[in-house]
């Protein structure tokens, strides 16, 4: 099996068809084109027409790292799953999951930022064929290097309990932990969900230096702040998900613009 296996999704079986070959050919023009990229031994692994097949075969192989262009609407049908829910799906089974969305309707766009897919691009299936194939080289280009780099400097986990089970999300993924309004629970956001579970802020502090404390009751992962607005005294991740700091916790977030480069202040 290649070393990223790359798996195509979408409900026209001549459309997949095409696709995987498009993609094949990308990677040809990839190792041809540039010597960094001369051993890559990547193919399309699988091509599936639905939600069963492509899930069927993800977890029967027990997919991990895995380069995925999927359909975004797998079928006519309203109630049928989509490829909205097949990339949920997916992200669950296989954290450092590349997502491409291959797509005819650019209306579907904002349903993957509400969920929080993370897709790393979306290509537009009304592009000419040498437009679509030069696409895809770029976000294999892309997608390659995120996976080299997660395996290469090593990809380290949050981990939680809900009950009895144990969960992981890559640090990488979290964008804050605040207090819930349940009580003695917290409240973690991620790139991909949100979910809560009985936790305490200042021993979630002391085990994870990867997170920053800006109030009594919350704790941000400073690598996915986008903005802070220091009028209003919120910090702003990707879609527009926000949480406040205390003013005593100035001196932190003024340490924090100054070290990451990422992060726009606004007054």
């Amino acid at each position: 099996m290649s070393k990223f296996p790359i798996i195509v999704c979408d409900d026209d079986e001549d459309l997949a068809n095409q696709l995987a070959k498009n993609i094949n050919a990308s990677i040809q023009n990839l190792t041809d084109d540039n010597g960094s990229y001369g051993e890559l031994d990547e193919c399309v692994t699988f091509v599936a027409n639905n939600f069963a097949q492509a899930v069927g075969y993800v977890v029967a192989n027990d997919i991990k790292n895995g380069i995925y262009f999927l359909d975004i609407e797998l079928s006519r049908e309203s109630e049928a799953k989509n490829g909205v829910d097949l990339a949920e799906f997916i992200k669950k089974n296989d954290e450092n999951a590349q997502i491409i969305f291959v797509t005819a309707y650019d209306k579907y766009a904002p349903l993957t930022y509400r969920r929080r897919i993370g897709a790393i691009d979306y290509i537009s299936k009304a592009m000419s064929s040498d437009k679509i194939i030069q696409r895809i080289e770029e976000t294999l280009r892309n997608a390659i290097d995120n996976l080299s780099n997660r395996i290469k400097f090593g990809q380290r986990d949050f981990t939680y309990k809900i009950g009895r089970r144990i969960c992981k999300v890559a640090e990488d993924n979290v964008l804050f932990i605040e207090h819930s309004t349940a009580q003695h629970k917290v409240h973690l956001v991620t790139e991909n969900g949100e979910v809560e579970y009985k936790g305490n802020i200042s021993q979630i502090d002391q085990e994870n230096s990867f997170l920053v404390k800006v109030s009594q009751s919350a704790l941000v992962n400073p690598k996915n702040i986008n903005a802070i607005d220091t009028k209003e005294r919120t910090i702003i991740f990707n879609d527009d998900q926000m949480v406040s700091y205390s003013r005593a916790y100035k001196a932190v977030i003024k340490t924090l613009v100054a070290k990451f480069e990422n992060i726009k202040v606004s007054r």
